[in-house]
């Protein structure tokens, strides 16, 4: 397969134009979702990244053209430290940057905040967004459900999505945050879908064939297996808080996300970021490497239809 053209860019140029491709949208939600989907290409996860939101801009483009809302702010129904977003079908990384943003806003005034989103878009790294959120001295923590493409363990047949979730603790320094970002699938689905275009096998034990055997066949996979009985039990967490409890499960119109914030001053942690410090340091003597610290790159590759299709000379959207 010849090599796709890309373009070197910078993050912070890449930053200002994903922010003006999503000038239909609330400034602050733009603002985070652009920085959660550039972070997917710094940190070498490109299909995460300007491709996602390429994606979700050219879906939320259809849906409004077919009717459906696809630009402006999630409607919210607020109820005490708790709010459900209707995403409308907004692309999900301004969904996703919405309901992050209201649940610490909750989580501000009442030291808890939990928003629960139905019918979003694909998100990409959900860990980029809860980051946002131990960068202001709250914990965060986002589940993001998922069509099923996920066998349970032991199982034979997909029953839920790739289910990601993340966790953010704010570390002492600026811009510092532990940050546990998985997906409870042994392989994502973004990256079975790359090897298939690329006819690259998939590791060992990472899906089933149409058969129910196993398969390193990254263009015959019936399944995804999770990882191990531990993701599957977390697959399982998140379709039941992200996917029950917004109704998206079963939902052909979107995914649901759950988001939870909490202020560490109302659990008497005021120092909560030292002793995240203290835990990292512990983490790391161990032999450990802990989440959430490396830096992202300053520049990195995109794919040159990518960048094309996000140019502010041809409007700004794909």
């Amino acid at each position: 397969m010849p090599a796709t053209p890309t373009v070197r860019v910078d993050a912070a140029a890449a930053r200002a134009r994903a922010r003006a491709a999503l000038a239909a949208h609330d400034p602050a939600d733009a603002d985070l979702a652009a920085r959660a989907v550039v972070a997917g290409d710094a940190s070498g996860w490109p299909e995460f990244g300007l491709a996602l939101l390429v994606r979700e801009l050219r879906d939320a483009r259809e849906r409004t053209t077919t009717g459906r809302a696809g630009t402006g702010a999630p409607s919210a129904v607020v109820t005490g430290a708790t709010a459900t977003l209707d995403a409308h079908d907004l692309p999900g990384p301004v969904a996703l940057a919405a309901a992050v943003r209201r649940a610490a806003g909750l989580a501000r005034g009442l030291g808890v905040g939990v928003v629960a989103v139905r019918h979003a878009g694909g998100t990409g790294r959900v860990g980029a967004y809860v980051r946002a959120l131990a960068e202001d001295g709250l914990v965060g923590v986002a589940l993001a459900q998922s069509p099923a493409t996920v066998a349970p363990y032991g199982g034979t047949a997909p029953v839920v999505g790739t289910n990601p979730l993340a966790v953010a603790v704010p570390r002492a320094g600026q811009g510092r945050a532990l940050v546990v970002d998985a997906a409870t699938s042994a392989v994502t689905l973004a990256d079975a879908r790359r090897r298939a275009r690329e006819g690259t096998p998939l590791p060992d034990g990472a899906a089933l064939g149409p058969d129910g055997e196993t398969t390193r066949d990254a263009g015959a996979v019936g399944a995804l297996l999770p990882a191990g009985l531990l993701g599957s039990l977390l697959g399982l967490t998140v379709e039941a808080l992200a996917g029950l409890l917004t109704g998206a499960r079963g939902d052909a119109v979107g995914r649901g996300l759950w988001v939870l914030a909490l202020d560490p001053r109302a659990f008497g942690a005021e120092d909560l970021a030292d002793r995240a410090d203290r835990l990292g340091d512990d983490w790391t003597r161990a032999g450990g490497r802990v989440p959430g610290d490396r830096p992202d790159a300053e520049t990195f590759d995109v794919d040159r239809d990518v960048w094309d299709a996000l140019d502010p000379a041809t409007g700004g959207t794909p």
